[in-house]
């Protein structure tokens, strides 16, 4: 871990990088010679407005009324110049024999899916897809569907999703600060 051959603490290393912390000189070399750069290139370079970095400790736990399923929001709900990001991306974990909802849900965003561990139904008002690890499915927006893990043990998904944030906006209080 990039904090521990500097010395300093992964929070530290994190304040850094969001502008929030200005290192000494001593930590800032210590950085370019493990990052194999110039110390030149860490003072001349600011990260853009429109790039964000969303450490581990940074993600959100939510929970959704009425799903079953674990989610963790990757991807912040606002970038630093306050605009909303296009899209949501967020680890997926449904317990074995288990659905994402009662029912089918259909929503006003577009869907990618990725089996990370264990496996997965689609299930759509046509067809039900069949989604084994490394396995991944794309759906249109307004798609009815319910995601089900059929199998002996949790399976864990990375899902992209449309601008989901809106929807967030209103469950603001259904989350937990991981």
């Amino acid at each position: 871990m990039l904090a521990d051959l500097v010395g300093v603490t992964p929070a530290y290393i994190s304040q850094i990088e969001r502008n929030l912390a200005e290192p000494s000189l001593s930590v800032l070399r210590q950085l370019a010679n493990i990052l194999n750069v110039e110390l030149l290139f860490l003072l001349e370079y600011e990260a853009p407005l429109d790039i964000l970095v969303t450490t581990e400790e940074e993600t959100t736990a939510r929970s959704f009324q009425q799903a079953n399923a674990k989610y963790r929001l990757m991807t912040p709900s606002r970038l630093k110049d306050g605009s909303k990001p296009d899209m949501s991306v967020i680890l997926v974990r449904l317990e074995a024999q288990q659905a994402d909802y009662d029912e089918m849900v259909s929503h006003d965003f577009e869907e990618f899916c990725y089996v990370l561990e264990g496996c997965i139904e689609y299930r759509t008002d046509k067809r039900t897809y069949y989604l084994s690890e490394g396995d991944s499915i794309y759906l249109k927006k307004n798609v009815p569907h319910l995601v089900y893990n059929p199998g002996e043990r949790e399976a864990k998904l990375f899902a992209v999703l449309g601008n989901i944030h809106p929807h967030l906006q209103a469950n603001e209080n259904g989350g937990e600060r991981a």
